[in-house]
């Protein structure tokens, strides 16, 4: 019998040891290829349309694949070596046989061969499968109007092939020669020797909360200096976090033993007693993936925090997409709007709303809304437009905003700030507004402030203020009709779509006028489309970092299988039934599972409320969302693994 046969004829026999780790492998390879394909395709080259979106993604995608190259490195470097030390014993009798340390390397890297093999065929040839539906997803965030053509690139080919080809070997042959230090008497013990009662320091397992607590307050506390206090965080944070697996849990558990009343009770004896040594024994890879679960969730989280929160300040700021001010009710010395819908019917845009809105402009009277306008003009407390309550419960209703009732001495303002993204208001020291209408001033009472538009603002940034139809008449009868303004709105359907008919539009104005239209199309779709762009190549690396954290845990869960089959057998006979067993390990995979994800989750919520004070807004909604869909992954990964690990136990009572 050949070392090949007896390798073949263990990996047929054990393939549920290998099964995750070819799995794994080939997701990598498989988003590896996608995205190789996809910069080194030709037929994507020549799709001119992207314009500068496409030196961004090409961008994006050559960072992403040298992370996936990184993340390759150590995660198979962490799967090879583990594997290895399960597998002692049967290297132990192999040596006794005769085979030399020599054979023995030769046989492991034989095995990798096959694996990685299998795994670079399969990654392409998935690859190949969903290129065309990457290819589709592309055009449509980056609103291409000529189909990307499905093709393979054989650069990209070529490139994956020997890039993972070269690692697996490598990282294989490398990890192969740590067998050499064991002799045969080592070897054949395994795991069986008798391990020492866990030992922890106090002080270490007190440390742990105070150094997790301190990073914590940094990042709560540190405000917009956040920037400069984020490695410390990192450092006392990940300290902590270490110290936490390896010290408090330990510490922990040992007073949930002295506790009797718990310990006592049904299973738990048996349980806590295995968890303590789990716990001790898997310290470093549950705080390996606690921290890479913690960068995969606040990557994933801030840049869906950032593409949401960018979202709702371009409509916050500018309702409509387009719009513009003519001054006098019958003239039109900016453009007319049957020109503006003319150009919008041509380019097949449909207007989902429009909106025509008379205004009576005023002035702040107030000598401090000057001074204040000089100081930042981006903050403009000087200038409004005045529109009656009527015609604002209208825009309100189109978009389901409360509707106002006005009495004849109040007014509510919708203010611009464009310094801040929170929504902080610019008049909230004020009770009473003194307005400067056609030379004449007027002191009305602010009833409220709301911060963003309902119409678009003008260059200067002016805000707008509401009045009572009553008041609204009035100030309308003394303003002469060339002093009046007209606003003209439009909502679109498909507004990021509608950038050349933006610029036609632009176009067709005087440059006299020109300020006075405005629009949040050219700039605002080039900076949606980039978000959405690197929040879907980020969801690919954060789906593969995920796939690795719990492979990871499956990988030392079956390494520690025959382990725990010599002591739930010996649990069996002593008359423990199966369903206990069951219950043991349920609770022993729960614990694998999911403590990494509460420390995960618990450092990513900080992280992300650091983050809020940057973005000067609420991001707990972004937050729960992504870790909503990486709680239902986890526990889609926790009952497959638990599923695996009680067939094997079904197959321990056959």
């Amino acid at each position: 019998m050949t070392l090949r046969n007896i390798a073949y004829k263990n990996m047929r026999n054990n393939l549920d040891k290998y099964v995750m780790y070819y799995l794994s492998s080939t997701l990598v390879v498989m988003v590896f290829f996608i995205f190789a394909n996809f910069i080194y395709n030709p037929q994507v080259i020549n799709v001119r349309t992207m314009e500068e979106l496409e030196q961004v993604a090409a961008r994006i995608l050559y960072s992403c694949e040298i992370v996936i190259l990184l993340f390759t490195v150590v995660f198979t470097n962490y799967s090879i070596s583990n594997f290895l030390r399960s597998r002692e014993k049967e290297f132990g009798l192999l040596s006794m046989f005769g085979l030399t340390k020599g054979e023995i390397r030769r046989y492991v890297m034989f095995e990798n061969m096959v694996v990685s093999i299998a795994s670079i065929a399969t990654g392409i040839v998935f690859g190949m499968l969903f290129s065309k539906l990457f290819f589709m997803a592309i055009a449509a965030i980056l609103r291409l109007k000529t189909e990307i053509p499905f093709s393979i690139s054989i650069k990209g080919l070529i490139i994956t092939i020997l890039c993972f080809i070269v690692l697996f070997q490598v990282i294989g042959f490398k990890t192969s020669y740590k067998i050499k230090s064991n002799n045969i008497i080592e070897l054949l013990k395994g795991e069986r020797v008798a391990k020492p009662i866990p030992k922890f320091s106090k002080v270490k397992a007190v440390l742990a909360i105070l150094l997790i607590a301190a990073g914590y307050a940094m990042a709560v506390y540190s405000g917009i200096a956040i920037i400069l206090t984020m490695l410390p965080i990192l450092i006392t944070t990940i300290t902590g976090t270490y110290f936490l697996y390896s010290q408090f849990s330990v510490y922990f558990t040992d007073k949930l033993h002295k506790n009797t009343k718990l310990y006592y009770k049904g299973i738990n004896m048996i349980t806590l007693a295995q968890i303590i040594y789990k716990l001790r024994d898997n310290a470093k890879i549950l705080f390996m993936v606690s921290i890479l679960g913690s960068v995969t969730l606040t990557a994933a989280s801030t840049i869906y925090s950032v593409e949401k929160t960018t979202e709702k300040q371009t409509g916050l700021y500018s309702p409509q997409e387009v719009s513009f001010i003519e001054n006098g009710l019958s003239t039109h010395n900016v453009i007319a709007p049957e020109k503006v819908e003319e150009i919008f019917n041509k380019d097949g845009q449909k207007v989902s709303f429009k909106i025509k809105v008379v205004l009576i402009k005023g002035v702040n009277a107030d000598s401090d809304a000057d001074r204040n306008s000089k100081n930042n003009d981006r903050v403009n407390k000087k200038d409004f437009y005045i529109m009656s309550n009527s015609e604002y419960n209208m825009l309100a209703k189109e978009y389901k905003q409360l509707k106002l009732n006005l009495k004849e001495d109040e007014i509510v303002v919708r203010s611009y700030n464009w310094v801040s993204t929170s929504e902080k208001k610019l008049f909230s020291d004020k009770q009473y507004l003194n307005i400067n209408i056609a030379g004449e001033n007027k002191k009305w009472k602010l009833k409220d402030e709301i911060t963003g538009g309902i119409i678009n603002t003008d260059e200067k940034g002016a805000s707008t203020i509401v009045v009572s139809d009553m008041e609204y008449k009035k100030l309308e009868a003394k303003v002469s009709d060339k002093d009046q303004y007209v606003y003209y709105g439009y909502s679109l359907k498909d507004w990021m779509d509608a950038g050349n008919s933006v610029k036609e539009i632009k176009a067709a104005i005087p440059k006299e006028s020109l300020k006075s239209f405005q629009e949040r199309v050219i700039n605002s779709a080039m900076l949606m489309q980039s978000m959405s762009l690197i929040f879907f190549i980020g969801a690919f690396i954060a789906i593969l970092f995920f796939i690795a954290t719990g492979s990871i845990l499956y990988f030392k869960m079956f390494n520690e299988l025959q382990k725990d089959r010599q002591e739930f057998v010996a649990l069996k006979k002593m008359g423990m039934s199966v369903e206990e067993v069951k219950s043991i390990v349920s609770i022993q995979c729960f614990i694998m599972f999911f403590l990494p994800f509460v420390v995960a989750f618990s450092h990513t919520a900080f992280a992300i409320k650091a983050l809020s004070y940057l973005l000067e807004g609420s991001l707990s909604l972004y937050l729960l969302t992504i870790v909503g869909i990486y709680f239902i992954l986890q526990s889609i990964y926790y009952l497959f693994a638990r599923t695996m690990y009680i067939k094997q136990i079904n197959n321990w009572g056959a």
